[in-house]
């Protein structure tokens, strides 16, 4: 089976196709019978020399592989909501966690799970002699801002009573700052986001934070608008109203999984799926429910070890690179006629 995964040059740097096409390469080593090859030009494949084509949601040319091959299979990989495509010419969709293939299945019939995950390079020593509970984040700065004020105020809790700082790895510039660090309290120490960094730093934090969610004004009037005509469905002031993208996933998990690091993260559906609530990790949304599960892991380093033991545990029993390509290569052998 003839496979080809490709992406358009302005669009090969970008760390979902990177995570991808790494991950992918392992099936030449796994599978024999399997050739798969990396293209950086959608319009210059000959598809007619394979069996299967999967391109970038943002790359995709489906169209012009059917066009040339009406008996390849295509695939397209972590489509995102905001760009434009039709998928008439697609025969499936490899969505990046549950939420999105609950999105994309209003458009393809056949979507399956595949995730755009780094697999983390081995624990490094820590340059830095840590003195107090050490919280990780990794991500971009929309979620590291929209931790301000739900989650921030249940640190700056902890704070009171326990030497905590923030180790923050994101895009951020060596010359940049989060603006809302004037406000806190507790030190924040920024990394450069870069891949020997997950086993430099990541890799030594105690607990790992995974903001999801977008936040979402409390207030009367916002209540009433979501609301029905005389409260037909029992709303009340109570209720949760919990916003993400259509590209949550738990991609972010999976990293602190890897080194044995346990988490707290927002209630969203793909977190819900990995984490079992104070089993392997904690699942939160209240600032005070955040404040208990730091609090627990703060005091009780037996409890880090173990959850982080058991969320590592979780990762390898589902969420490996190898089961990916397994469960990938299974498939497109009973496609590929």
């Amino acid at each position: 089976m003839n496979i080809v995964f490709t992406c358009g040059r302005s669009r090969e740097k970008a760390p979902s196709f990177q995570f991808l096409a790494d991950n992918l390469e392992e099936v030449n080593e796994s599978y024999p019978d399997v050739s798969l090859g990396i293209h950086n030009d959608p319009l210059g494949v000959d598809y007619t020399a394979y069996d299967v084509a999967l391109f970038m949601g943002y790359d995709e040319q489906t169209g012009l592989a059917k066009k040339q091959n009406p008996k390849i299979v295509t695939g397209v990989f972590d489509p995102r909501a905001g760009r434009s495509i039709s998928f008439s010419s697609t025969d499936f969709i490899a969505a990046n966690d549950i939420e999105s293939k609950d999105y994309f299945s209003q458009f393809c019939e056949t979507v399956i799970t595949y995730y755009a995950q780094p697999t983390v390079p081995p624990k490094q020593p820590c340059p830095i002699t840590k003195d107090a509970f050490i919280i990780g984040y990794h991500g971009n700065t929309i979620h590291l801002d929209a931790m301000y004020p739900r989650i921030t105020d249940a640190l700056e809790k902890l704070h009171r009573d326990t030497p905590i700082e923030l180790w923050s790895m994101s895009p951020l510039k060596k010359t940049e700052r989060w603006d809302r660090e004037k406000d806190l309290s507790f030190p924040v120490r920024h990394i450069q986001y870069g891949e020997e960094n997950y086993a430099r730093y990541i890799a030594h934090v105690d607990v790992g934070l995974v903001p999801q969610l977008m936040p979402v004004t409390q207030n009367s009037l916002l209540r009433y608008v979501f609301g029905t005509f005389r409260k037909r469905y029992n709303e009340s002031a109570n209720d949760y109203i919990l916003r993400f993208k259509e590209t949550t996933n738990r991609g972010r998990h999976l990293v602190f999984a890897q080194y044995g690091v346990p988490v707290i993260s927002d209630m969203t559906p793909s977190a819900c799926d990995f984490i079992r609530n104070e089993e392997n990790s904690f699942l939160a949304h209240h600032t005070e429910a955040w404040y208990y599960a730091l609090r627990a892991l703060a005091n009780d380093s037996d409890l880090c070890q173990k959850l982080g033991e058991q969320l590592r545990a979780t990762y390898n029993a589902t969420a490996t690179r190898a089961q990916d390509n397994e469960k990938l290569v299974q498939f497109l052998r009973k496609k590929v006629v």
